[in-house]
């Protein structure tokens, strides 16, 4: 298997690598261009030029006494730039030109190449320009080589000089960007290799594995939403090994009664009769309870929950619950108050009646529980904005901070030592919050309300039917 550091390392060698090829071939053929065009711009001698210095020279002296000496600044001076300079030599090699003078009687008094006081041979190679002075030939140039007035070839050794001052730079900076994108790789493959073991960790059963996020880009918002992942994995495997606990214990309960009350019955314990078998029956619907209850969250979870929606009264949907839950009660010596809001007109949702029924009983029924003889158990509704709020409040101990978050959760119980019989199966509040979800509201719980030293204060906000 390719890894990514070789992928990436090879893309930004291969870009480095063309962009040294590119600027190799682009500076050697900026620097010919150039090259031709500083000699033709600043390096031509004229050879009309030259005639006339030359002519103007024996002028001034009368003679050619002393040319060989002036000769390199009489070049300059012919040059077209006036730049011969330190260049002359140079620039002969480059044109392969060999330029002389050539007295009157034919004896050679100025030399590019040195040599002087010789008779010119009649059989010389070069263009000879006669030297005039007042209409009278005193001299002879001769330019053996190319026209100086015209550009010659570059010299190759001086382009392939620039060609390797290029390359070399440009092989030390590609090595310089490739140590750099080295690093630069290292630092992205780091945390994704690190990312890839820890997913085999998950992947192998340890939701306990997490990166550590060393940086504060997408790479490390990657890494923290992996270590989120990661713990809400665990807190599902958590939830479920809970769950499974949890659904096992609430069938042992109800099950051993069946299973004691028919052994019982088989061994004459008990006559066979309807007073015996009613433990029976009783249990059995503990069991269709919870199993209704398991399959409502499971659907909920999945988003298959159905709801047959209509125009709900709810003004008359709590009426309805707290009537039917006053005997419980009295029964515990709680006093049930329904405070309806003082609107004239009922308070409408859009909802399913038996679900938010079944809501409503749920929230009283676990007020109830949690409220000791003499207390009291209030219900009310308000209208805020497009929504209505409706609180289940009671005089209760109240709900510990630290279990608060944990509420809504499945199987929860704030008191640990509380059975089905006494603490109910733990999925009613968890039942609540799907239900209340499903039909667009929230659900939220205070302890102890915000009005009171203690007890619980459930809100329920649902929108209103228009």
């Amino acid at each position: 298997m390719s890894r990514l550091w070789v992928k990436l390392l090879a893309a930004f060698a291969a870009v480095i690598l063309i962009g040294m090829i590119v600027t190799v071939l682009v500076a050697r053929q900026a620097a010919a261009t150039q090259l031709t065009h500083f000699m033709v711009g600043n390096l031509m001698i004229r050879p009309a030029t030259l005639d006339r210095a030359a002519g103007a020279y024996y002028t001034a002296h009368g003679s050619w006494d002393g040319l060989a000496a002036q000769f390199p600044t009489m070049l300059r001076g012919a040059s077209s730039g006036g730049m011969m300079g330190g260049m002359m030599g140079g620039m002969m090699n480059m044109f392969d030109s060999r330029i002389r003078v050539v007295d009157a009687a034919g004896t050679v008094v100025a030399d590019t190449a040195g040599s002087t006081g010789a008779a010119l041979p009649a059989d010389a190679p070069g263009t000879r320009r006669p030297i005039t002075v007042d209409g009278r030939v005193v001299g002879t140039l001769v330019i053996d080589g190319a026209p100086m007035d015209m550009p010659g070839t570059i010299d190759r050794s001086l382009l392939n000089g620039v060609t390797r001052a290029v390359a070399t730079g440009s092989l030390v900076a590609g090595l310089v960007a490739l140590a750099l994108a080295a690093l630069f790789v290292r630092q992205i493959t780091r945390p994704v290799a690190a990312l890839g073991r820890a997913a085999q960790q998950i992947e192998a059963g340890n939701l306990a594995a997490r990166v550590d996020v060393r940086s504060q880009d997408e790479l490390g918002g990657l890494g923290h939403a992996f270590n989120r992942m990661a713990l809400a994995l665990q807190e599902q495997e958590r939830l479920r090994r809970n769950l499974v606990a949890d659904v096992a214990h609430e069938l042992r309960t109800p099950l051993s009664g069946i299973q004691g009350t028919v052994e019982a019955l088989q061994d004459g314990v008990f006559p066979l009769d309807a007073a015996s078998l009613e433990p029976i029956h009783a249990q059995a619907l503990l069991l269709n309870r919870l199993v209704d209850d398991l399959r409502t969250l499971a659907l909920a979870d999945a988003g298959e929950l159905t709801l047959n929606m209509d125009t709900v009264n709810l003004t008359a949907l709590l009426t309805r619950a707290c009537e039917g839950l006053r005997g419980n009660a009295q029964a515990g010596h709680v006093e049930l108050v329904y405070t309806p809001i003082a609107e004239a007109t009922p308070i409408m949702v859009r909802g399913d009646a038996a679900r938010l029924t079944q809501v409503a009983v749920n929230l009283l029924d676990n007020a109830l529980q949690h409220t000791p003889s003499g207390g009291v158990v209030t219900v009310t509704t308000q209208l805020v904005d497009a929504t209505v709020v409706w609180r289940v409040t009671d005089t209760g101990s109240g709900i510990a901070a630290e279990d608060l978050p944990h509420i809504f959760e499945r199987f929860y119980r704030t008191d640990r030592s509380r059975s089905r019989a006494t603490g109910g199966s733990g999925l009613g509040l968890a039942i609540v919050k799907q239900i209340v979800l499903a039909h667009g509201g929230t659900v939220a719980v205070h302890s102890p309300p915000p009005e009171q030293a203690r007890g619980t204060q459930f809100v329920v906000t649902l929108p209103i039917h228009t």
